[in-house]
């Protein structure tokens, strides 16, 4: 069987009523197009139809199977346009017919339209069913602590809101600079819900793996759990661990609070803290945000994108936004359940996490799949019973274009990447640093410089600014700041700035899935008569395994390689008079495996020495 024919063959894994209704559809809209190939209403495939939503949507491989065959996604429905040839249309139909020869499912032709009461319930799935009805009913409640309006003000009271909206604005107007005429621009909520993660990760959330002996100053050790006080449980609290100290014979606990507010307190957790507190920071600011659930151990967030018109993946403890394909190829877990809650609805979100269904649905045994389809949609009927009509028709709709894009064939990963998809917009592409396009920045000398006839800039990864300063010790003289390292670059692709909150580190490295990362600075001073009399750059580099490192000071048409102790001096013969610009370049390659990109680092430091300055351009001039 080719490749193609394996998403025909994945409709086996439905059930067989679901399969025949699914097979039965798709024949009939082939016969349709293929009987009267210019009708144009039969080309078209809406997703709001009964029909599709009823066999098609929840049938494995049936929408895979229709793309296969040419259609394209479109607004609210799918669409097989007119120049498109119908050889592949016929291919599928004939697969389709061979699957219903080799697997005759007409006897089941006749079982009723399943419904939570009319399922059969197999034995083997009764308990199944129960527990998966309680967690997914008891979570959908829950999430409802995000609409608090006491949660959201006492989140407003330690969010820096204004600062956190003027860095987007400043991160909008920077990306759609860059934009050709014509392309999607980046929109504010983008903006902020980038600047949002990034602030939770480095400055407001703290990882908590065991506590510190108050003692010795030496992590402690799990001696077991103890049931919550009754103060721990007006907070939510599940559970109590109990820590110990070896040496000093001390005790100290952690209360697993599920409570966002508490959380806002105490700012520490594993992920489970973690994503509660995110996702009520999100929803504090407006956004369409849910909590996602997988059942191999972990939570994260989603948060709707008005402007890729999609749910996007955000995943606060990494820091990472947009991979759903991590879990998979990173973390290599072996996905079952994901589900989605939000204020209005319940969603199994599964799909967009993985590029193996066949291998997921096998691990898919708590319940049988026609019933948990069934159940979700009842879960949402109830749930939504007291909402507008056209506030369930819009969450339908939304509904069925996001499952539509759960089976698009273009979930593909490059070699070793952990990152997932690379789709988007190219405003999108842009403020994730993974196009060519960068802010040009050029330091050009001040007539403060000039007159000094010195100038020296430096910068910090941990503080993550660039410090100029118009001369050598004059700290008072400081002429400009520049926040983030993107702003005083001259160029940059596939490069990002890493924070370990767990290790303390933080540094500059390529891009998870990259082969290579380019970073460039640019100093001018053209509009002077100054030559160099001296120059020195530093920057310091840090390199695991095969990863490499090469960087180089050009000045003019002479380019000097750097050393691997990351200090290079230059005299003013070796610049040349004539030189009125230097430009400072690296290259970042190498390293094995899926960290390749963590094996070759610049400005490595750890996060708390703010006063240290491991990357410098230092001139000093002359007449």
């Amino acid at each position: 069987m080719d490749e193609n024919s394996s998403c025909v063959e994945s409709l086996l894994d439905n059930d067989p009523q679901v399969m025949e209704e699914a097979v039965n559809l798709l024949l009939k809209i082939a016969d349709n197009i293929l009987k009267e190939p210019e009708n144009k209403k039969y080309r078209q495939v809406s997703l709001k139809n009964k029909q599709v939503n009823r066999f098609l949507i929840p049938a494995v491989g049936a929408l895979e199977v229709l793309f296969l065959m040419g259609f394209q996604e479109e607004d609210d429905h799918l669409l097989l346009p007119l120049e498109q040839p119908l050889d592949q249309l016929r291919q599928y139909r004939h697969q389709l017919l061979r699957l219903k020869e080799r697997n005759p499912i007409s006897a089941v032709a006749g079982v009723p339209e399943a419904t939570p009461s009319t399922v059969p319930i197999a034995s083997g799935f009764q308990f199944g069913r129960v527990k998966m009805q309680e967690r997914l009913s008891s979570e959908l409640q829950r999430v409802a602590v995000y609409e608090s309006t006491g949660q959201q003000q006492k989140a407003r009271e330690v969010m820096p809101v204004q600062r956190l909206h003027q860095l987007a604005r400043d991160k909008m107007a920077a990306v759609n600079k860059d934009l050709q005429e014509g392309a999607t621009e980046l929109d504010f909520q983008d903006c902020v819900l980038m600047e949002l993660l990034k602030w939770f990760k480095e400055e407001f959330f703290r990882w908590f793996d065991a506590p510190t002996c108050t003692q010795c100053q030496r992590k402690m050790t799990a001696c077991g759990t103890q049931s919550p006080s009754q103060e721990d449980l007006l907070w939510g609290a599940s559970r109590v661990e109990l820590y110990s100290c070896k040496d000093c014979v001390t005790y100290d606990k952690f209360v697993r609070y599920n409570n966002p507010g508490k959380l806002l307190e105490t700012r520490e957790g594993r992920c489970g803290e973690w994503a509660n507190c995110f996702t009520l920071f999100c929803r504090t600011l407006g956004m369409d945000a849910r909590y996602v659930l997988d059942f191999t151990d972990h939570v994260w967030t989603e948060v709707y994108s008005q402007s890729q018109r999609r749910w996007l993946h955000t995943d606060c403890c990494e820091g990472k936004m947009d991979t759903p394909l991590m879990y998979e190829k990173g973390w290599k877990h072996k996905l079952s359940y994901i589900f989605a809650f939000s204020k209005d609805e319940v969603v199994d979100v599964t799909w967009r996490y993985t590029t193996n269904q066949k291998e997921v649905l096998k691990k898919r045994k708590e319940c049988d799949e026609i019933w948990l389809v069934t159940c979700l949609m009842e879960l949402n009927r109830n749930h939504q019973a007291t909402f507008t009509q056209e506030k369930r028709n819009f969450l339908q709709f939304r509904l069925v274009t996001e499952i539509a894009e759960f089976f698009r064939q273009d979930k593909t990963t490059k070699d070793g990447e952990c990152e997932g998809r690379q789709s988007g917009s190219l405003a999108w592409r842009l403020s994730r640093g993974e196009t060519k396009k960068s802010s040009k920045y050029t330091f050009k000398l001040s007539k403060q410089e000039e007159e000094k006839r010195e100038f020296l800039v430096k910068y910090s990864v941990a503080r993550d600014e660039y410090l100029r300063v118009s001369a050598a010790g004059g700290e008072e003289n400081k002429e400009k700041l520049l926040k983030g390292w993107q702003t005083g670059t001259h160029s940059a692709k596939d490069i990002f700035r890493k924070h370990e909150t767990d290790w303390k580190f933080v540094y500059l490295a390529r891009i998870e899935g990259s082969s290579e990362g380019k970073i460039s600075w640019c100093v001018d001073w053209s509009h002077t008569n100054l030559k160099v009399k001296k120059v020195m750059v530093i920057l310091q580099q840090t390199t695991y395994e095969s990863g490499c490192i090469t960087w180089q000071v050009c000045t003019g048409d002479k380019c000097t390689i750097g050393n691997k102790g990351g200090v290079l001096e230059l005299g003013g013969s070796e610049v040349g008079n004539d030189v009125r610009r230097l430009e400072v370049s690296a290259v970042l390659s190498g390293g094995c495996q899926e960290n390749a990109w963590q094996h070759a680092q610049l400005c490595r430091q750890l996060d708390s020495t703010v006063d240290q300055f491991p990357f410098l351009i230092s001139i000093m001039f002359q007449k």
